[in-house]
Protein backbone atom coordinates (compact mmCIF):
# COMPACT_ATOMS: atom_id res chain seq x y z
CA UNK A 1 0.00 0.00 0.00
CA UNK A 2 1.53 3.58 -0.84
CA UNK A 3 0.21 6.63 1.01
CA UNK A 4 0.46 10.11 0.20
CA UNK A 5 0.21 12.82 2.71
CA UNK A 6 0.19 16.53 1.56
CA UNK A 7 0.27 18.77 4.64
CA UNK A 8 2.19 22.01 5.25
CA UNK A 9 3.84 21.01 8.67
CA UNK A 10 7.07 18.76 8.06
CA UNK A 11 6.48 17.77 11.81
CA UNK A 12 2.90 17.22 11.54
CA UNK A 13 3.55 14.57 8.59
CA UNK A 14 6.42 12.93 10.15
CA UNK A 15 3.96 12.24 13.51
CA UNK A 16 1.14 10.90 10.81
CA UNK A 17 4.00 9.01 9.27
CA UNK A 18 5.21 7.26 12.64
CA UNK A 19 1.61 6.69 13.63
CA UNK A 20 0.48 4.89 10.01
CA UNK A 21 4.12 2.82 9.93
CA UNK A 22 3.30 1.85 13.87
CA UNK A 23 -0.31 0.17 12.83
CA UNK A 24 0.22 -0.93 9.08
CA UNK A 25 2.41 -3.35 7.69
CA UNK A 26 4.02 -3.37 4.66
CA UNK A 27 3.40 0.65 3.68
CA UNK A 28 4.99 2.80 2.05
CA UNK A 29 4.38 6.93 3.25
CA UNK A 30 5.44 9.81 0.80
CA UNK A 31 5.74 12.95 1.92
CA UNK A 32 4.65 15.94 -0.58
CA UNK A 33 6.84 18.84 -0.08
CA UNK A 34 4.47 21.59 0.20
CA UNK A 35 7.06 24.30 0.44
CA UNK A 36 9.08 23.40 -2.12
CA UNK A 37 6.32 22.28 -3.99
CA UNK A 38 3.41 24.01 -3.91
CA UNK A 39 0.24 23.01 -5.95
CA UNK A 40 0.66 19.27 -7.90
CA UNK A 41 0.63 19.65 -12.05
CA UNK A 42 -2.02 18.90 -13.64
CA UNK A 43 -0.10 15.53 -15.32
CA UNK A 44 1.06 14.27 -11.28
CA UNK A 45 0.90 10.75 -11.33
CA UNK A 46 -1.86 10.31 -8.67
CA UNK A 47 -2.49 6.78 -10.05
CA UNK A 48 0.62 5.34 -7.83
CA UNK A 49 -1.33 6.08 -4.22
CA UNK A 50 -3.66 4.30 -2.84
CA UNK A 51 -4.60 7.07 -0.01
CA UNK A 52 -4.41 10.70 0.11
CA UNK A 53 -4.23 12.57 3.44
CA UNK A 54 -4.69 16.27 2.10
CA UNK A 55 -4.77 19.22 4.89
CA UNK A 56 -7.84 21.31 4.59
CA UNK A 57 -5.84 24.41 5.04
CA UNK A 58 -2.23 24.73 3.36
CA UNK A 59 0.11 27.67 3.94
CA UNK A 60 -1.57 31.04 3.97
CA UNK A 61 -3.57 30.84 0.61
CA UNK A 62 -4.02 27.38 -1.06
CA UNK A 63 -7.16 25.65 0.26
CA UNK A 64 -7.17 21.72 0.30
CA UNK A 65 -10.57 20.84 -0.53
CA UNK A 66 -10.31 23.48 -3.65
CA UNK A 67 -7.50 20.86 -4.97
CA UNK A 68 -9.38 18.18 -3.55
CA UNK A 69 -12.74 19.65 -5.62
CA UNK A 70 -10.09 20.18 -8.75
CA UNK A 71 -7.79 16.60 -9.19
CA UNK A 72 -10.91 14.25 -8.15
CA UNK A 73 -11.94 13.41 -11.27
CA UNK A 74 -8.31 12.40 -12.41
CA UNK A 75 -7.40 9.08 -13.65
CA UNK A 76 -6.54 7.26 -10.66
CA UNK A 77 -7.25 9.85 -8.55
CA UNK A 78 -7.22 7.90 -4.58
CA UNK A 79 -9.80 7.93 -1.84
CA UNK A 80 -8.72 11.38 0.58
CA UNK A 81 -9.16 11.51 3.95
CA UNK A 82 -9.30 15.31 4.63
CA UNK A 83 -7.29 16.14 7.62
CA UNK A 84 -8.27 20.03 9.94
CA UNK A 85 -7.27 21.91 12.55
CA UNK A 86 -10.83 23.36 12.53
CA UNK A 87 -13.40 20.85 14.13
CA UNK A 88 -16.67 22.00 12.25
CA UNK A 89 -19.35 20.58 10.45
CA UNK A 90 -18.52 22.83 7.57
CA UNK A 91 -15.36 21.23 6.61
CA UNK A 92 -17.05 17.47 7.33
CA UNK A 93 -19.48 17.96 5.04
CA UNK A 94 -18.02 19.97 2.44
CA UNK A 95 -15.24 17.42 2.35
CA UNK A 96 -17.47 14.42 2.09
CA UNK A 97 -19.77 16.25 -0.29
CA UNK A 98 -16.59 16.66 -2.86
CA UNK A 99 -15.73 12.88 -2.54
CA UNK A 100 -13.46 12.34 0.10
CA UNK A 101 -14.17 8.89 1.61
CA UNK A 102 -13.61 10.37 4.96
CA UNK A 103 -12.41 13.51 7.46
CA UNK A 104 -10.73 14.48 10.84
CA UNK A 105 -9.75 16.54 13.15
CA UNK A 106 -6.09 16.56 13.41
CA UNK A 107 -6.53 16.54 17.57
CA UNK A 108 -8.51 13.17 17.35
CA UNK A 109 -5.64 11.20 14.93
CA UNK A 110 -4.44 8.20 17.11
CA UNK A 111 -2.72 5.06 15.76
CA UNK A 112 -5.20 2.94 15.50
CA UNK A 113 -7.64 5.83 14.46
CA UNK A 114 -5.92 6.62 11.23
CA UNK A 115 -5.15 2.92 10.24
CA UNK A 116 -8.78 2.34 10.36
CA UNK A 117 -9.41 4.96 8.04
CA UNK A 118 -7.40 3.65 5.79
CA UNK A 119 -8.93 0.50 5.38
CA UNK A 120 -11.57 2.25 5.19
CA UNK A 121 -10.85 4.47 2.43
CA UNK A 122 -9.37 1.65 0.67
CA UNK A 123 -12.60 -0.23 0.39
CA UNK A 124 -14.64 3.08 -0.36
CA UNK A 125 -12.55 3.13 -3.45
CA UNK A 126 -13.68 -0.06 -4.19
CA UNK A 127 -17.29 1.29 -4.50
CA UNK A 128 -17.74 2.72 -8.31
CA UNK A 129 -19.43 5.97 -8.79
CA UNK A 130 -22.04 3.83 -10.67
CA UNK A 131 -22.56 2.15 -7.00
CA UNK A 132 -22.49 5.40 -5.16
CA UNK A 133 -25.04 7.55 -7.25
CA UNK A 134 -27.36 4.19 -6.96
CA UNK A 135 -27.67 4.51 -3.59
CA UNK A 136 -27.96 7.93 -3.33
CA UNK A 137 -30.83 7.34 -6.06
CA UNK A 138 -32.37 4.89 -4.22
CA UNK A 139 -32.44 7.41 -0.99
CA UNK A 140 -34.08 10.45 -3.11
CA UNK A 141 -36.74 7.66 -4.45
CA UNK A 142 -37.62 6.53 -0.73
CA UNK A 143 -37.58 10.55 0.61
CA UNK A 144 -40.27 11.24 -1.97
CA UNK A 145 -42.70 8.54 -0.82
CA UNK A 146 -42.04 10.02 3.14
CA UNK A 147 -41.81 13.69 2.87
CA UNK A 148 -44.65 15.50 2.09
CA UNK A 149 -44.84 18.31 -0.73
CA UNK A 150 -45.34 20.95 1.83
CA UNK A 151 -42.63 19.86 3.72
CA UNK A 152 -40.27 22.38 2.12
CA UNK A 153 -42.60 25.89 2.45
CA UNK A 154 -41.87 27.76 -1.28
CA UNK A 155 -39.26 25.21 -3.06
CA UNK A 156 -41.76 23.25 -5.25
CA UNK A 157 -39.81 20.49 -4.54
CA UNK A 158 -41.68 17.53 -3.77
CA UNK A 159 -37.92 16.09 -1.61
CA UNK A 160 -37.15 17.60 1.71
CA UNK A 161 -33.72 16.98 1.98
CA UNK A 162 -30.60 16.05 -0.54
CA UNK A 163 -28.72 13.30 -0.11
CA UNK A 164 -24.62 13.91 0.07
CA UNK A 165 -23.67 10.14 0.94
CA UNK A 166 -25.17 6.69 2.78
CA UNK A 167 -22.97 6.40 5.97
CA UNK A 168 -24.46 3.02 7.75
CA UNK A 169 -26.30 0.14 7.15
CA UNK A 170 -28.47 -2.43 9.11
CA UNK A 171 -30.73 -5.10 8.67
CA UNK A 172 -33.90 -2.86 8.15
CA UNK A 173 -32.87 0.34 8.33
CA UNK A 174 -30.19 3.33 6.29
CA UNK A 175 -28.51 6.01 7.69
CA UNK A 176 -27.70 9.03 4.98
CA UNK A 177 -25.73 12.01 5.29
CA UNK A 178 -27.81 15.04 4.30
CA UNK A 179 -28.64 18.07 3.17
CA UNK A 180 -32.35 19.99 4.39
CA UNK A 181 -33.24 21.51 1.29
CA UNK A 182 -35.12 24.48 2.88
CA UNK A 183 -32.34 25.66 5.07
CA UNK A 184 -29.44 23.58 3.72
CA UNK A 185 -28.67 22.56 7.52
CA UNK A 186 -26.59 19.65 7.48
CA UNK A 187 -28.53 16.29 8.66
CA UNK A 188 -28.40 12.61 9.32
CA UNK A 189 -31.44 10.68 7.77
CA UNK A 190 -32.19 7.65 9.63
CA UNK A 191 -34.76 5.20 7.14
CA UNK A 192 -36.52 2.06 8.21
CA UNK A 193 -37.52 0.16 5.65
CA UNK A 194 -41.10 -1.01 7.18
CA UNK A 195 -41.78 -3.21 4.32
CA UNK A 196 -38.95 -5.69 6.30
CA UNK A 197 -39.79 -5.08 9.72
CA UNK A 198 -41.79 -8.06 10.92
CA UNK A 199 -41.82 -6.83 14.77
CA UNK A 200 -44.53 -3.95 15.81
CA UNK A 201 -42.34 -3.44 18.32
CA UNK A 202 -39.68 -2.53 16.52
CA UNK A 203 -41.44 0.30 14.49
CA UNK A 204 -42.83 2.00 17.60
CA UNK A 205 -39.78 2.03 18.74
CA UNK A 206 -38.51 4.22 16.08
CA UNK A 207 -41.56 6.40 16.20
CA UNK A 208 -41.12 6.70 19.68
CA UNK A 209 -36.84 7.42 18.83
CA UNK A 210 -37.69 10.75 17.42
CA UNK A 211 -41.00 11.44 19.38
CA UNK A 212 -39.77 11.55 22.72
CA UNK A 213 -37.35 14.67 22.20
CA UNK A 214 -38.45 16.26 19.38
CA UNK A 215 -39.58 18.88 21.44
CA UNK A 216 -36.56 19.85 23.18
CA UNK A 217 -34.38 22.30 22.92
CA UNK A 218 -30.98 21.49 24.87
CA UNK A 219 -27.83 21.89 24.00
CA UNK A 220 -26.97 18.59 25.63
CA UNK A 221 -29.39 16.25 23.41
CA UNK A 222 -29.28 15.80 19.58
CA UNK A 223 -31.41 17.77 17.94
CA UNK A 224 -34.56 15.95 15.95
CA UNK A 225 -35.12 18.49 12.77
CA UNK A 226 -37.97 16.01 11.24
CA UNK A 227 -39.65 12.86 11.17
CA UNK A 228 -41.95 10.65 8.85
CA UNK A 229 -43.71 7.55 8.21
CA UNK A 230 -45.78 6.39 5.92
CA UNK A 231 -46.94 2.36 4.77
CA UNK A 232 -43.33 1.41 3.33
CA UNK A 233 -40.68 3.60 4.90
CA UNK A 234 -39.94 5.75 8.31
CA UNK A 235 -37.37 8.65 8.39
CA UNK A 236 -36.10 10.40 11.65
CA UNK A 237 -33.67 13.54 10.35
CA UNK A 238 -31.17 14.20 13.02
CA UNK A 239 -27.97 16.97 13.94
CA UNK A 240 -24.82 15.67 12.52
CA UNK A 241 -21.92 15.19 14.71
CA UNK A 242 -18.27 15.72 13.09
CA UNK A 243 -16.39 14.29 15.69
CA UNK A 244 -17.55 11.33 17.08
CA UNK A 245 -18.19 9.96 20.08
CA UNK A 246 -17.31 9.22 23.24
CA UNK A 247 -16.54 5.70 22.88
CA UNK A 248 -12.90 6.58 21.08
CA UNK A 249 -11.79 9.12 23.05
CA UNK A 250 -11.83 6.59 26.16
CA UNK A 251 -10.19 4.44 24.39
CA UNK A 252 -7.51 6.80 23.84
CA UNK A 253 -7.48 7.68 27.80
CA UNK A 254 -8.96 10.93 29.19
CA UNK A 255 -7.38 13.38 31.57
CA UNK A 256 -9.62 13.41 35.02
CA UNK A 257 -10.19 16.95 34.96
CA UNK A 258 -11.66 16.22 31.34
CA UNK A 259 -13.16 13.35 32.39
CA UNK A 260 -15.43 15.07 35.33
CA UNK A 261 -16.62 18.00 32.31
CA UNK A 262 -17.47 15.16 30.33
CA UNK A 263 -19.35 13.97 32.77
CA UNK A 264 -21.17 17.36 34.08
CA UNK A 265 -22.54 17.94 30.89
CA UNK A 266 -24.01 14.19 29.94
CA UNK A 267 -25.74 15.55 33.64
CA UNK A 268 -26.92 18.05 32.27
CA UNK A 269 -28.50 16.36 29.20
CA UNK A 270 -30.33 13.36 31.53
CA UNK A 271 -31.59 16.51 33.88
CA UNK A 272 -33.43 17.71 30.81
CA UNK A 273 -34.56 14.16 29.79
CA UNK A 274 -35.72 13.86 33.18
CA UNK A 275 -37.93 16.66 33.40
CA UNK A 276 -39.70 15.79 30.48
CA UNK A 277 -39.94 12.35 32.09
CA UNK A 278 -37.52 10.75 29.91
CA UNK A 279 -35.41 8.38 30.91
CA UNK A 280 -32.80 6.99 27.99
CA UNK A 281 -32.07 3.51 29.12
CA UNK A 282 -29.14 2.90 26.71
CA UNK A 283 -26.89 5.30 28.65
CA UNK A 284 -23.01 4.41 26.90
CA UNK A 285 -19.85 6.13 25.55
CA UNK A 286 -21.07 5.47 21.51
CA UNK A 287 -24.68 7.26 22.43
CA UNK A 288 -22.39 10.37 23.83
CA UNK A 289 -21.77 12.42 20.12
CA UNK A 290 -19.55 15.50 19.92
CA UNK A 291 -20.17 18.36 17.46
CA UNK A 292 -17.83 20.26 15.36
CA UNK A 293 -16.97 23.10 18.50
CA UNK A 294 -16.63 19.70 20.95
CA UNK A 295 -19.54 20.09 22.76
CA UNK A 296 -21.62 17.09 23.88
CA UNK A 297 -25.16 15.77 23.19
CA UNK A 298 -27.13 12.25 24.57
CA UNK A 299 -28.26 10.49 21.42
CA UNK A 300 -29.80 7.38 20.32
CA UNK A 301 -32.81 7.12 21.98
CA UNK A 302 -34.34 3.85 20.69
CA UNK A 303 -35.04 1.95 23.83
CA UNK A 304 -35.56 5.07 26.14
CA UNK A 305 -39.04 5.48 27.87
CA UNK A 306 -41.44 7.77 28.92
CA UNK A 307 -42.39 7.64 32.46
CA UNK A 308 -45.49 8.99 32.70
CA UNK A 309 -47.22 6.22 30.32
CA UNK A 310 -49.11 3.98 31.34
CA UNK A 311 -48.12 1.12 28.77
CA UNK A 312 -44.62 0.34 28.03
CA UNK A 313 -43.23 -1.18 24.60
CA UNK A 314 -41.03 -3.54 25.96
CA UNK A 315 -42.72 -6.54 28.22
CA UNK A 316 -42.20 -6.76 31.57
CA UNK A 317 -39.14 -8.65 32.33
CA UNK A 318 -37.78 -7.94 29.30
CA UNK A 319 -34.18 -6.98 29.61
CA UNK A 320 -32.78 -3.93 27.01
CA UNK A 321 -29.70 -2.21 27.57
CA UNK A 322 -26.10 -2.66 27.05
CA UNK A 323 -25.13 -5.04 29.97
CA UNK A 324 -21.59 -3.32 30.83
CA UNK A 325 -23.69 -0.06 31.40
CA UNK A 326 -27.01 -1.30 32.83
CA UNK A 327 -28.29 -0.68 36.24
CA UNK A 328 -29.08 -3.72 38.75
CA UNK A 329 -33.07 -3.02 38.25
CA UNK A 330 -32.83 -2.98 34.95
CA UNK A 331 -30.84 -6.06 34.31
CA UNK A 332 -33.27 -7.99 36.57
CA UNK A 333 -35.98 -6.67 34.42
CA UNK A 334 -37.69 -4.50 37.16
CA UNK A 335 -39.21 -1.13 36.48
CA UNK A 336 -36.87 1.65 36.66
CA UNK A 337 -36.77 5.57 36.55
CA UNK A 338 -34.25 8.36 36.22
CA UNK A 339 -32.13 6.74 38.56
CA UNK A 340 -31.27 4.19 36.48
CA UNK A 341 -29.76 6.46 34.01
CA UNK A 342 -27.55 8.20 37.15
CA UNK A 343 -26.08 4.46 37.77
CA UNK A 344 -25.07 4.51 33.78
CA UNK A 345 -23.32 7.79 34.32
CA UNK A 346 -21.73 6.22 37.10
CA UNK A 347 -20.30 2.96 35.02
CA UNK A 348 -19.67 5.77 32.48
CA UNK A 349 -17.83 8.35 35.18
CA UNK A 350 -15.79 5.49 36.65
CA UNK A 351 -14.77 4.32 33.09
CA UNK A 352 -13.46 8.00 31.87
CA UNK A 353 -11.47 8.49 35.07
CA UNK A 354 -9.69 4.76 34.60
CA UNK A 355 -10.11 3.56 31.25
CA UNK A 356 -11.66 0.39 32.73
CA UNK A 357 -15.12 -1.01 33.08
CA UNK A 358 -16.08 -1.09 36.94
CA UNK A 359 -17.17 -4.44 36.26
CA UNK A 360 -16.08 -7.45 34.32
CA UNK A 361 -17.58 -10.82 32.74
CA UNK A 362 -17.60 -13.29 30.30
CA UNK A 363 -21.26 -13.59 29.76
CA UNK A 364 -24.37 -10.73 29.70
CA UNK A 365 -26.29 -12.82 32.93
CA UNK A 366 -22.78 -12.92 34.74
CA UNK A 367 -22.36 -8.96 34.21
CA UNK A 368 -25.60 -8.34 35.71
CA UNK A 369 -24.44 -10.78 38.41
CA UNK A 370 -22.03 -7.94 39.24
CA UNK A 371 -23.47 -5.18 39.19
CA UNK A 372 -26.50 -6.59 41.44
CA UNK A 373 -23.87 -8.15 43.82
CA UNK A 374 -20.30 -7.06 43.55
CA UNK A 375 -18.90 -4.27 45.93
CA UNK A 376 -18.65 -0.86 44.28
CA UNK A 377 -14.48 -0.78 42.80
CA UNK A 378 -12.49 2.15 44.25
CA UNK A 379 -10.72 4.43 42.11
CA UNK A 380 -6.88 4.80 42.07
CA UNK A 381 -5.27 6.57 45.68
CA UNK A 382 -4.92 9.40 42.97
CA UNK A 383 -8.10 9.84 41.77
CA UNK A 384 -9.86 9.24 45.20
CA UNK A 385 -11.56 12.63 45.78
CA UNK A 386 -13.87 11.51 43.31
CA UNK A 387 -14.66 7.81 45.16
CA UNK A 388 -17.70 9.65 46.72
CA UNK A 389 -19.67 10.59 43.82
CA UNK A 390 -18.87 6.87 42.07
CA UNK A 391 -20.38 5.67 45.45
CA UNK A 392 -23.23 7.90 45.48
CA UNK A 393 -23.73 7.03 41.65
CA UNK A 394 -23.23 2.82 41.47
CA UNK A 395 -25.59 2.45 44.76
CA UNK A 396 -26.93 -0.87 44.07
CA UNK A 397 -30.74 0.26 45.52
CA UNK A 398 -32.04 3.17 43.43
CA UNK A 399 -33.00 5.22 46.94
CA UNK A 400 -29.79 5.01 48.04
CA UNK A 401 -28.28 6.56 44.99
CA UNK A 402 -27.93 10.00 44.36
CA UNK A 403 -30.92 11.35 43.97
CA UNK A 404 -31.07 13.33 40.89
CA UNK A 405 -29.25 14.72 37.90
CA UNK A 406 -29.24 18.25 39.31
CA UNK A 407 -27.67 17.04 42.13
CA UNK A 408 -24.93 14.89 40.48
CA UNK A 409 -24.25 18.46 38.82
CA UNK A 410 -23.88 20.46 41.82
CA UNK A 411 -21.45 17.45 43.39
CA UNK A 412 -19.47 17.81 39.70
CA UNK A 413 -19.36 21.41 39.78
CA UNK A 414 -18.04 21.44 43.33
CA UNK A 415 -15.28 19.12 42.33
CA UNK A 416 -14.10 21.23 39.95
CA UNK A 417 -13.91 24.72 42.08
Amino acid sequence: MKILIIDDSSDYRALLRLYLNKELSDVEIVDYDFDNLGKPPDNFNWVEYDVLFLDYKLGPSEDGLSWLKEFRDKPGFPPTIILTAEGDEYVAVKSIKLGASDYINKVDIKPKVIAKMVNEACEFSKKTVYEQQNDINEATQIIKKVVKKDAVPDTGLDIGYKFVRMIGEGAMSKVYLAERVSDKKTAVLKILDLTRVKEQKLIRRFIQEANLIAELNSPFVVSIFDQGLTEEYGYIAMEFFSRGDLKQRVEFGLNHEIAIIYATHIAYGLEQIHQIDVVHRDLKPANIMFRGDDSLALADFGISKKLDKVSDITTFGQILGTPHYMSPEQGEGHSVDARTDLYSLGVLLYEMLTGNKPYSAKTPAAMIYQHVMAPIPKLPKALSRYQPVIDGLLAKRPEDRIASARDVINELETLQA
